[in-house]
């Protein structure tokens, strides 16, 4: 099997979603997923599902075998994540890095406490997500703020001019992002959200190991993988171990700290540990 990431890791990470609802093993159903993909697309995964249970033939398709349980085990935790979130108390939601998630339309806790949800990616991926939208339904949902913003140029304050309020307990998501950001960009967004976290808040983000930024014979098929991020000019720019991960949140004020391998993950929901553990990790903060 491959990932056909074409011109955005948002789009190959939405067509993994799509794969998995023709899977045997469905960690999570999403009905949604296919409204932003062509229906030639869908029925072709549908007639022929990929192969994840066979046995990768090299080691380019052992790293998509892993990255796919990977994407699959962080959606169905953020989702536990979000829902156990509102039944602490959290009555809003910040999808940030979104993509086309469609959390919004697929989690129950979200339509039965009508929870707004505000989701912020790049005004391209946010446009494009919109036309969409509208395609199938007419109109953007009460309750859905989409927010164009570049995380790297733009001040996330902000987002209080879309109804955003801080000050209420709130379930911040960042899933597939933190890796294509430098240092410095991370550093400075984990100092925002830190900022802005009332009591009762959530923080759910996701973070890759420094293996995952070079090419090495420690994580098989990461080379392959760097020249094809390389070649649509996302490659990945920051990692950090878990461990140091966990010390640089305590510097920043963070506590109740959690952090899971995708083997954790992976052990957790399919009661097996087969993937790495130096690939990436889940880290959740309360407060």
């Amino acid at each position: 099997m491959s990932i056909n990431l074409g011109q955005s890791t948002n789009k190959g990470t939405a067509l993994v979603k799509l794969a998995h609802q023709f899977h045997s093993q469905t960690l999570f159903k999403d009905e949604y997923i296919s409204w932003f993909f062509d229906e030639a697309v869908v029925r072709y995964l549908q007639e022929q599902p990929w192969s994840i249970d066979a046995e990768p033939k090299d080691d380019v398709e052992k790293f998509y075998r892993n990255t796919y349980w990977y994407i699959v085990l962080r959606e169905k935790h953020g989702d536990e994540a979000i829902a156990d979130a509102i039944a602490s108390g959290c009555k809003q939601i910040l999808l940030l890095g979104s993509g086309y998630d469609t959390r919004f339309f697929r989690l129950p806790s979200i339509k039965e406490n009508s929870i707004s949800t505000f989701e912020i990616d790049l005004p391209k991926t946010i446009e494009d997500k919109r036309e969409y939208l509208i395609r199938k339904l007419g109109v953007i949902p009460q309750g859905l703020s989409l927010i164009p913003l570049d995380f790297n140029q733009e001040n996330l304050s902000s987002i209080s001019s879309y109804g955003f309020d801080n000050a209420i307990p709130t379930a911040y998501i960042w899933q597939g992002v933190s890796y294509y950001l430098p240092k410095e960009s991370v550093s400075n967004f984990l100092d925002f959200i830190q900022s802005q976290m009332a009591s009762g808040s959530v923080f759910v983000f996701d973070c890759c190991s420094p293996l995952m930024t070079f090419k090495n014979d420690r994580v098989p098929g990461i080379a392959y993988q760097i020249d094809k991020l390389n070649e649509i000019g996302e490659p990945f720019q920051f990692g950090m171990y878990s461990n140091e991960m966990e010390a640089w949140l305590r510097e920043k004020g963070f506590q109740d700290i959690q952090i899971l391998q995708q083997d954790d993950l992976e052990a957790e929901f399919l009661h097996r540990r087969t993937l790495p553990d130096n690939m990436w990790y889940v880290v959740t903060v309360k407060v």
